[in-house]
């Protein structure tokens, strides 16, 4: 005989047996009710939909800016863009659910901050990093973005990031940032 054939058989028994016994047995009145034998069990939960993951290789990622001239800085206020890209995978997003669920996700960007854009460390100064989304909307630090999705397959989100002259005396120099996000759903 199988273990589940057995403990099958040994919680019916014990099933009949405690019905058995519950029909000789008189209601208690309410003076004779103790207590200390009673108990409770609460309990509660959520049904949950697991929004995205951000890809490995898109949680930490190393951008090489090109190297400006100060003269083309002057000129021009800016250097040359630089694409990158934030992957999500796994999503579970619905397009059918109404409102459709993308809506109700903001990425914010990060990192010092100077004159709306993001501050750099190093010895150059007189610039600093101006990040925009794909439809070249600008995004400041600490600033909520709403997530522009195309349709439901399109999971990745598409910026651009170039130094700007932040209107102090260019200063040449090499020079670093850290800029950090995060996605909120709510």
């Amino acid at each position: 005989m199988s273990k589940l054939t057995l403990s099958i058989q040994t919680f019916l028994f014990t099933a009949m047996a405690f019905a058995a016994q519950a029909s000789y047995q008189t209601v208690a009145s309410a003076a004779e009710f103790d207590p200390a034998l009673t108990g409770r069990v609460s309990m509660n939960g959520a049904i949950i939909s697991s929004a995205c993951d951000i890809d490995t290789g898109d949680g930490y990622q190393s951008i090489a800016m090109p190297s400006e001239t100060r003269t083309h800085i002057k000129r021009s206020g800016e250097g040359e863009p630089m694409d990158f890209s934030i992957q999500l995978t796994h999503c579970s997003l619905d397009s059918l659910e109404e409102p459709a669920a993308w809506q109700y996700i903001n990425i914010i960007f990060e990192g010092d901050e100077d004159t709306g854009m993001f501050r750099v460390n190093g010895n150059a100064s007189g610039v600093a990093l101006e990040l925009r989304d794909r439809n070249g909307t600008i995004i400041r630090p600490g600033q909520a973005v709403s997530w522009q999705q195309e349709s439901v397959e399109d999971n990745r989100l598409d910026y651009q990031i170039k130094l700007k002259n932040d209107m102090r005396d260019l200063v040449v120099g090499d020079y670093s940032a850290i800029i950090r996000y995060r996605i909120e759903y709510f």
